[in-house]
């Protein structure tokens, strides 16, 4: 007999026994298998832990006991040694270990349990996968454990998903910087989770549409996943109909809230799956299962939409307040471009002229009133103040205003684009500081020979 299995018989003999007597005495009786307990004690007797194990998680009673057994704390007790059992069958059967881990989370989920109210079971599921959670330690199984109690969760127990809890926790960012001093936004620590875990793009976008399918307190929260899980459409011939369709939502919250993730949304033009928006009228976005003439036609319908929405998201990352305009003439107008997306226009048009006022504070360091009024499209200069206070209550603008001299001094503004002009603006301001540093230099060079030549003649004297 090999010694992982004797270690099993000698050691953890008591444990499985008491286990598997807990579990046939609080099994609801019509649910356990009436041979449970003796085909149980065979496989501990023999050393079995793959054979006790699948005993357990096939029989309904079993699995059932550890749902409604009380207290709780003794439910994840027993599960625990029950879940630990795989390291066992790793040592013995390796090539079983992850079925049987997968089939253990499976019964968790979809053992039903008469006359138990469905929500305290939901809160139970979550409690024992949790605890098969902290035990195992492969990236993909734990991304799709997370999944699953992310989906009770959001089903039965929203409230799990709020910040102060263990996987609302999860749902936060890592930490919290200024606009203007973090190149690089933080992640939500789910997502540093699944980057160090390695988890291949496919299970990250179920467990990413998962969280962005239950979070329902914040707005901005619920758009960052749906930012993350459009990143893992890293090919656009990956996309499929699944990441148009969260390239869609993606696009229209980053219309509706240009401003709150700024930072995550600066790139998404580069996206793939974001770009598979702008296909050219007439070509379908991915290719067709069905090719049904009727199919062929809603798709491309589909594809025409999915053009003007790209052509929108454009406006709103990179134009101004009169290019918004411009695209809404151009294409039909608000009931054609902005009502299939559920868009406000008056809260198109506020965060447009917020972002109108970015972009000029990037390109001058003091803007006049008169300025402001024309970009913004404003009825008077009596106006600007209020826009420029929106602009900073932002936080994308850090500015102050001459009342004096109606105009507005630039401290600090993010950018919008950085192309082949924003680096010659770069270079020019990079050179005008290397001239005032030199002017500086050079003034401090003849203070010292003016000291040198004074402390000389002193000398002299």
């Amino acid at each position: 007999m090999e010694t992982s299995s004797s270690t099993l018989v000698n050691v953890a003999e008591d444990a499985e026994l008491r286990l598997v007597k807990l579990l046939a005495e609080s099994a609801p009786k019509h649910l356990l298998s009436p041979s449970f307990s003796a085909d149980c004690e065979r496989s501990i007797v023999h050393a079995d832990a793959s054979g006790l194990m699948k005993l357990i998680v096939h029989d309904a009673g079993a699995i059932g006991a550890l749902l409604v057994l009380q207290p709780a704390d003794e439910a994840v007790s027993a599960f625990s040694l029950l879940a630990a059992l795989l390291d066992r069958v790793r040592a013995d059967r390796p090539e079983e270990e992850a079925g049987l881990a997968a089939s253990l989370a499976e019964s968790v989920v979809k053992t039903k349990v008469d006359g138990t109210n469905e929500s305290d079971l939901s809160r139970r599921r979550i409690a024992l996968l949790a605890a098969l959670y902290n035990l195992r330690s492969q990236g993909t199984e734990k991304c799709g454990l997370l999944e699953t109690m992310i989906r009770l969760a959001s089903a039965y127990h929203p409230s799990m998903l709020l910040e102060g809890n263990p996987l609302g926790n999860l749902l936060m960012e890592e930490s919290s910087t200024t606009r203007f001093t973090n190149l690089e936004p933080p992640l939500p620590r789910l997502a540093t989770l699944v980057e160090t875990w390695n988890v291949p793009p496919k299970h990250r976008r179920s467990l990413f549409q998962a969280v962005a399918d239950g979070i329902t307190d914040s707005v901005s929260r619920k758009q960052r996943f749906k930012l993350l899980l459009v990143e893992t459409y890293a090919d656009a011939g990956d996309t499929g109909e699944e990441g148009l369709r969260a390239a869609k939502d993606a696009a229209v919250g980053a219309i509706q809230d240009p401003v709150s993730l700024f930072m995550q949304q600066r790139t998404m033009l580069a996206m793939p799956a974001i770009q598979a928006l702008a296909n050219k009228p007439g070509e379908t976005p991915f290719p067709l299962r069905n090719t049904s003439s009727a199919a062929v036609t809603e798709c491309i319908s589909l594809s025409l939409e999915t053009k003007v929405l790209y052509g929108l998201l454009t406006v709103f990352q990179e134009g101004k307040l009169e290019d918004y305009h411009t695209y809404i003439k151009d294409n039909g107008g608000e009931d054609a471009v902005l009502v299939p997306w559920g868009l406000s226009p008056d809260a198109c048009v506020r965060y447009m002229r917020i972002l109108s006022m970015c972009s000029l504070a990037a390109e001058h360091e003091e803007i006049p009133y008169t300025s402001i009024a024309q970009t913004l499209q404003l009825p008077s200069e009596d106006e600007v103040e209020s826009w420029v206070i929106a602009a900073v209550s932002s936080g994308l603008l850090a500015a102050k205003m001459d009342q004096l001299q109606h105009k507005v001094m630039v401290e600090r503004s993010v950018v919008r684009r950085f192309d082949l002009d924003q680096w010659k603006v770069l270079q020019s301001q990079l050179n005008l500081w290397k001239q005032n540093l030199k002017g500086i230099l050079d003034a401090f060079k003849q203070t010292q020979q003016g000291a040198a030549a004074l402390s000389a003649s002193h000398n002299a004297a």
